[in-house]
């Protein structure tokens, strides 16, 4: 496993994403034991950056990390969580917090985020509470999720805390166009890249748009000279970049184990590149 840093940590550059499981916006219980069984996997195979929010599953997703990670050594875990942009006031982050950490079955997280800017709510608000929390050890770090390069550099000035992290969509497929945010890789990941904040790229294998990935000839090429899977080539060119780690979700035992070795896959500047230039927006 590679490990870079978030603040003071050294953090899986490959982690695990848990949106979807045990529910979208609402909790679904059918499948907790198969959910918990894939995130026990990821951490015994080297994925210990594990990534959830409070919104996955109204909270049920963070019941099923908290079971699923009891039995492991918790300084060896990295868990992200989020607050929801409804719960954006002082005392709302506060009280979503508690809950977050009850869910948990935690004492501290290790990186809280806001889930999405919310322009109703001044941000100086919101980061009081998270610059609280830290202060009060309960966070070790904070950081932004969807947000763009203005929002971002208006949270450095703001926070009395370090803004150690940003999570943004980024991908082969999505280099400068995201759901949310635009010119990830012309102004946002130089940004943080300068700055030393970690980009953490969620849907790093473009979720639906796999097969568009997967069927590229370039790809094709490439993977089957590292003798690696689409997934893991994919993989492999998000993390050879400075301080980007990915948060790919997986149901698969399978395919986890796959995107734990992408790390082990050393892609030359050349074939880096070439990956770059068949993927241009």
């Amino acid at each position: 496993m590679i490990y870079k840093k978030i603040s003071d940590d050294d953090v899986a550059a490959i982690g695990l994403g848990t949106w979807e499981m045990g529910g979208r916006e609402y909790a679904d219980y059918s499948f907790d034991q198969h959910w918990i069984n894939i995130i026990k996997s990821a951490v015994e195979n080297g994925l210990t950056h594990i990534d959830t929010a409070e919104m996955y599953g109204n909270g049920h997703t963070e019941e099923i990390v908290g079971r699923a990670i009891k039995e492991f050594p918790r300084q060896q875990l990295f868990i992200t969580s989020k607050v929801w942009l409804t719960h954006l006031h002082t005392e709302d982050v506060l009280f979503s917090f508690e809950n977050s950490l009850r869910r948990l079955q935690t004492d501290y997280i290790d990186l809280y985020l806001i889930h999405h800017p919310n322009p109703d709510v001044p941000l100086e608000e919101t980061l009081m509470a998270m610059n609280r929390l830290v202060e009060q050890k309960r966070v070790k770090a904070i950081g932004l999720s969807n947000f763009d390069i203005s929002m971002i550099k208006e949270a450095e000035k703001i926070s009395s805390v370090p803004i150690s992290a940003v999570q943004i969509e980024y991908s082969l497929l999505t280099r400068n166009k995201g759901v949310y945010t635009h010119n990830q890789e012309k102004e946002i990941i130089p940004y943080c890249q300068e700055h030393q904040i970690a980009v953490i790229a969620w849907r790093p294998l473009g979720k639906t748009n796999y097969v568009k990935l997967s069927t590229n000839n370039v790809m094709k090429s490439i993977a089957e000279k590292y003798h690696a899977t689409p997934a893991q080539i994919a993989l492999s060119w998000l993390i050879a970049q400075k301080n980007i780690f990915a948060i790919p979700q997986t149901g698969s035992v399978k395919h986890l184990k796959e995107n734990a070795k992408a790390c082990d896959i050393s892609l030359s500047l050349e074939d880096w590149n070439r990956l770059s230039e068949a993927f241009m927006e």
